[in-house]
C-alpha cells in the first residue's frame, strides 16, 4: 500500500509539516485545502529521505527538498566563533562554580591546605579556559 504524503517546506527545503492520506484528510477536497496551503504531494521514497529513514546524507545533516523538488544533501552546519565559545564557556563555568564553592567552604573551616589546593585548581581551569576560549579566535 502506498501512502500519500502532502509535505510542507521552508524556503530552506527543509520539511516542516506533514499529512497523510487517510489521517488528515480523505477526499479529494480535503487534499485540495492542503495543496492550497502550500503542501506538496511527496513519495513514500522521498519522504523516507526527509524524515531520517535513509541516513543523515553526505554531511551528516539529513536532508532537505531541492528546487528539483527531490531530496538532497542538506547543507552542512557551520558553527560560529560565538556559538564555540558559548559551547566552551558551558564547559568551564560549572568547573568555576565548584571550585569557588568549595574554596568558600574550605575558607570558612579555615582549612589552609585545601585553600591553597583550591586556589592552584582554579588558577589552572581558569587558564585552560582562556586558552580554549584564545583557541576559537
Amino acid at each position: 500500500m502506498n501512502l500519500m504524503y502532502l509535505c510542507k517546506f521552508d524556503t530552506d527545503g527543509k520539511r516542516t509539516t506533514t499529512v497523510v492520506d487517510g489521517v488528515h484528510f480523505s477526499t479529494v477536497e480535503e487534499k485540495q485545502k492542503y495543496l492550497d496551503d502550500g503542501y506538496i504531494e511527496t513519495s513514500e521514497e522521498d519522504y523516507a529521505y526527509y524524515v531520517g529513514n535513509r541516513g543523515t546524507g553526505a554531511n551528516g545533516t539529513g536532508y532537505v527538498r531541492g528546487a528539483d523538488g527531490k531530496p538532497i544533501d542538506a547543507p552542512a552546519i557551520i558553527v560560529t566563533t560565538e556559538q564555540k565559545q558559548a559551547s566552551i564557556a558551558a564547559d568551564y563555568e560549572s568547573q568555576i562554580s565548584e571550585l569557588k564553592d568549595a574554596l568558600a567552604t574550605a575558607t570558612l573551616a579555615g582549612d589552609e591546605l585545601l585553600i591553597a589546593e583550591l586556589k592552584s585548581e582554579y588558577a589552572d581551569v581558569k587558564s585552560e579556559y582562556e586558552a580554549a576560549l584564545k583557541e576559537t579566535e
